[in-house]
């Protein structure tokens, strides 16, 4: 399905399992018409635990610890940016596949445009504001935030006219375990996290309640295969 933001071309994939190997940045371009400002969406689904990015996976003691932290759960590595990218059914990503135009500007700002415009338009014009969230999962110049706590981490990795970038969205609140491992995860390597910090689809838009199967409706992904996660 294509979605019409002005200035691009988004195209939108069916759900995946984070782990299909077709996700790889040496691969996930084959499915992107090659041409600039074409995008695909691709919706990720996860099981229970986090994915680490580069500059973590890099530092096998942090791996190791974090593997560690009892009710962690799965532990992933990404090549695409951040730190921590929590999953499970509390959590929904979205990669995006961009191409860019030639030696465009601030590539990762356009790509952070991209993800914001495309969140606002399936979420009725909620107010996403941009800026690292102290306190919150994953914090970074590309948190999207709704009244100064938390709801997206995104992160990136940059490849010549092409980018990628993996958005996760905390659908409903961490339960005080789910928070604790995440806290832990984070105090491996640096801040800690507060629930004061987040938010969440459910509670930014008024459902209690809400799994990530009705969030996925919400934004207007069709429902998963059976038996993906």
């Amino acid at each position: 399905m294509r979605v019409g933001i002005p200035g691009w071309a988004v195209e939108q994939a069916t759900s995946r399992s984070e782990d299909d190997p077709l996700l790889s940045p040496a691969r996930i371009f084959d499915l992107v018409p090659a041409a600039p400002r074409c995008a695909l969406v691709l919706p990720l689904l996860s099981r229970p635990g986090v994915t680490l990015g580069p500059s973590l996976a890099r530092r096998p003691q942090v791996v190791a610890a974090i593997s560690a932290i009892p009710g962690i759960g799965e532990v992933r590595l990404s090549p695409i940016g951040g730190t921590v990218g929590p999953g499970g059914p509390g959590w929904l990503s979205l990669l995006f596949a961009v191409h860019l135009p030639p030696e465009v500007p601030r590539p990762l700002d356009q790509v952070l445009d991209l993800v914001g415009s495309w969140l606002h338009d399936r979420l009725g014009g909620i107010d996403l504001q941009r800026g690292r969230v102290g306190g919150a999962w994953c914090p970074g110049f590309s948190d999207l935030a709704v009244g100064g706590r938390k709801l997206v981490g995104v992160g990136f990795k940059l490849r010549r006219d092409e980018a990628l970038a993996r958005a996760v969205i905390c659908v409903r609140a961490p339960t005080g375990q789910e928070l604790e491992a995440l806290n832990s995860c984070h105090l491996a390597f640096g801040e800690g996290v507060a629930a004061h910090s987040l938010t969440s689809l459910a509670e930014a838009l008024g459902h209690p309640g809400l799994t990530r199967e009705a969030a996925m409706e919400l934004l207007g992904i069709p429902a998963p295969a059976a038996g993906m996660i």
